[in-house]
């Protein structure tokens, strides 16, 4: 993988260069710490001008998880999941903190982090990747590419006109 990103992060040709990384960690283990695998790649993948987002998927597997403690901690289920609310919003937050600390502290850290759940949904909007993609890319040109391609995303046109 090093090498195929090395490679495709220098080449000339456009239809061949990696423009955007978006690397995965599932929130669905929220105990877990980062993967031997991550931390290797965010320490000796060197990816030069690409930037690399990590995205946290499967947040809404927390909710599961704050039902579950709440359980524990004696609730019923009815006030377990009329709670849950609150505490999947600190796991999320704790986790996401957790994550950032770590992968910060690697020597190729990623330019970004975004937090996504219930992408398995239809209605799921993709509207924060993109912006958050286009946030991290350095090229205008690349950055016009992204949002040209976009029409469906008025918002992100806007905002984009205007800066």
């Amino acid at each position: 993988m090093k090498i195929f990103v090395t490679g495709h992060s220098v080449t000339k040709k456009l239809e061949n260069q990696i423009h955007t990384i978006w690397y995965c960690i599932p929130a669905s283990d929220h105990a877990r710490l980062i993967t031997a695998a991550e931390e290797k790649f965010f320490n000796e993948c060197d990816t030069r001008r690409v930037p690399v987002i990590a995205l946290l998927t499967k947040t809404d597997t927390l909710n599961g998880v704050a039902i579950n403690e709440l359980r524990n901690e004696g609730l019923n289920m009815k006030a377990a999941k009329e709670s849950a609310g609150e505490m999947e919003k600190q796991l999320l937050h704790n986790l996401e903190k957790r994550m950032i600390e770590m992968l910060g502290a690697c020597k190729f850290p990623p330019r970004s982090s975004l937090s996504l759940g219930n992408m398995h949904e239809e209605s799921f909007d993709c509207a924060d990747i993109l912006t958050t993609t286009t946030d991290a890319l350095e090229e205008k040109a690349l950055e016009m590419l992204l949002i040209s391609t976009q029409q469906s995303n008025i918002l992100l046109n806007i905002k984009w006109a205007v800066k």
